[in-house]
Order: C-alpha cells, then structure tokens, then sequence
C-alpha cells in the first residue's frame, strides 16, 4: 500500500454548475490538518474545475504533509 488517503473537491462544473459554491483558502487549510491529522491520511487527491482553486489546494495539502 502505497498510502491512505482521500479526494478532495475544489469545485466541479459538471453541467455549467459549480459543486462547492464558496472556496474560502482559510477553510480549505483547516480541512487539509483535518485530513492529515484527526483521519490519519497520507495523501489526498485534489480534484476540480478551476486551476487557481486547485493551486490552493495543493498548498495546503503539502504544509500538512499530504503527497
């Protein structure tokens, strides 16, 4: 096993719609620690629709220790 992790969505647009309405950098940081810390994951796959959010993401991902 290579690690444990989860999916993380920043915001699809199947169909012209937005699947995470607000994308707020402060939230998406307390989100990762949780990941990281409270599940226990070693890494997360970051998804979504708009470069600038999955950027964010990654960030975070990455001060919490996540690949």
């Amino acid at each position: 096993m290579r690690g444990k992790g989860v999916q993380y969505d920043t915001g699809t647009f199947p169909d012209g719609s937005n699947t995470r309405y607000t994308f707020d950098p402060p939230t998406v940081e307390r989100e990762m620690r949780i990941i990281a810390d409270d599940l226990h994951c070693t890494a997360v796959r970051v998804t979504g629709g708009d470069p600038e959010r999955l950027s964010v993401a990654a960030e975070y991902a990455a001060a919490a220790g996540l690949t």
